[in-house]
């Protein structure tokens, strides 16, 4: 029993002798009042049924004429601070095992403890040892030393942070693969509203969805200042930095495996799940459109107009609202449009292909063996084309067999009839070089044929 526990009993020892402490008694009143008290049924703090003895009823009040009110609260326990079922040995070497490894936990010190043989097994919960480890200071956050402190945080205003993560859904047929696939929902949530500026559901944990979802996120609510994504693969890919750099927004990551970090993105997903995904009635719901109905029907007509005790009991609607004029709105649509088109160089091959993302795309024969720069679509995969000068070509992926029947230009170009004339053959320069010595280097002494020099045979030449 804590000392809350020991005020609330001293209430309700209070609240039962409570007319005989404010009466003023004549002699012979105070027996039949308490005995009276003694029958009945009184509902404790902890909703419990009580019946107190009349020698009880009697020592609550001399203690209540003697000290007062604090006279109403139970004694703590004697052997407070100490195990009744531990013995000193077996605390040493519990707070021993605790400090030699801070990850384990009490559950494990409680199995290492039966296997070694120092307690019997089934004899002991594992409460006495978190309550050791607690009054040692060898739990929770004091032993959490590289773990840095934690503390509750918002943005200053609307868009200045929006939170992203993703959300692992039931499993819903893919009409395009024809087989069962579980969905993934890219949520978006800004931090000082608690507002989703878009969430969509689909098959696939890409980067390619999530720029989708970010463009009707910015269409809808604006430019973001700031992301805080976590390290998934979908969050970190070049095409989502470049993007986010042309829109003047910053990138921020969380640590790994630091979930709480995007505290309030989870706590909607927890939501979302408790309402929508985890209530889902498969046998109804069977395309993605439909869960995504659903999903936009509980976020607009539920979560958005719901006071939030986080938001002081506002909407996440009126807190939008009433920043509205620091968000940064999306001025030129066509800029903006422009701004999801990313650029790459590639080499042509001979076969007047080139290859992007694994896809090939026939480029003009004169640009074979050549760098091309290609300009390609963030929302759409299909959209590529080539620019050439001041001029885009749109590129449409090779089909082998119908190449097999197109015509080829085989027109050779006309010959010129002002060809300098060099008179250089190196057919004839070779043989020439090979049929008479070179007179313009110095005569060898080997080709002079004097007396006593050996020729290559072993010879002498005479």
């Amino acid at each position: 029993m804590n000392d809350d526990d020991r005020t609330k009993e001293a209430l309700f020892r209070h609240a039962i002798l409570g007319d005989v402490l404010s009466r003023k008694l004549r002699w012979g009143e105070l027996r039949p009042l308490l005995r009276e008290l003694s029958e009945k049924t009184f509902e404790d703090y902890r909703g419990r049924s009580r019946r107190m003895a009349y020698a009880t009823l009697e020592e609550w009040l001399y203690k209540h004429r003697h000290d007062g009110f604090e006279g109403l609260k139970p004694l703590p326990r004697s052997d407070q601070g100490f195990s009744r079922c531990l013995s000193p040995e077996i605390e040493r070497l519990i707070i021993d095992l605790k400090r030699e490894d801070p990850g384990r936990s009490a559950p494990l010190i409680l199995r290492e403890l039966e296997l070694a043989g120092r307690i019997n097994r089934g004899a002991m919960s594992v409460y006495p040892i978190q309550r050791l480890l607690r009054r040692q200071g060898l739990s929770g956050p004091r032993m959490e030393v590289d773990v840095a402190a934690r503390f509750r945080w918002e943005a200053s205003m609307c868009g200045e942070l929006w939170q992203a993560d993703a959300l692992h859904g039931p499993a819903l047929m893919n009409s395009a693969t024809g087989r069962p696939q579980k969905v993934i929902i890219f949520g978006l949530l800004d931090d000082r509203s608690r507002i989703i500026p878009y969430l969509e559901a689909g098959f696939g944990e890409t980067e390619h969805r999530f720029l989708i979802v970010l463009y009707n996120a910015i269409a809808r609510r604006g430019i973001a200042r700031r992301l805080l994504l976590d390290n998934h693969k979908s969050f970190t890919g070049h095409d989502l930095r470049l993007l986010c750099a042309k829109l003047d927004i910053h990138i921020v990551h969380s640590r790994p495996g630091d979930g709480p970090t995007k505290g309030k993105i989870e706590r909607f997903w927890r939501s979302l799940r408790e309402h929508v995904v985890d209530r889902l009635d498969l046998q109804k719901v069977t395309t993605i459109d439909e869960l995504n109905l659903r999903l936009w029907s509980y976020v607009e007509a539920e979560y958005h107009r719901r006071p939030h005790s986080s938001l002081s009991g506002k909407t996440p609607l009126e807190v939008w609202e009433s920043d509205a004029e620091e968000i940064r709105w999306v001025s030129d649509h066509s800029q903006f449009e422009q701004t999801f088109f990313g650029e790459i160089e590639r080499l042509a091959r001979n076969d007047s292909t080139v290859q992007w993302r694994g896809i090939s795309y026939e480029v003009p024969p004169y640009l074979r063996r050549c760098k091309v720069r290609l300009r390609y679509s963030l929302l759409d995969t299909s959209r590529v084309s080539l620019l050439d000068a001041n001029v885009e070509i749109p590129l449409r992926t090779v089909n082998p067999v119908a190449n097999a029947h197109r015509q080829r230009d085989v027109s050779t170009p006309p010959a010129s009839s002002d060809k300098p004339k060099t008179g250089l053959n190196a057919p004839d320069l070779i043989l020439g070089n090979m049929l008479r010595p070179n007179l313009d280097r110095k005569e060898d002494p080997l080709a002079s044929g004097e007396p006593g020099e050996k020729d290559p045979e072993g010879g002498n030449h005479e």
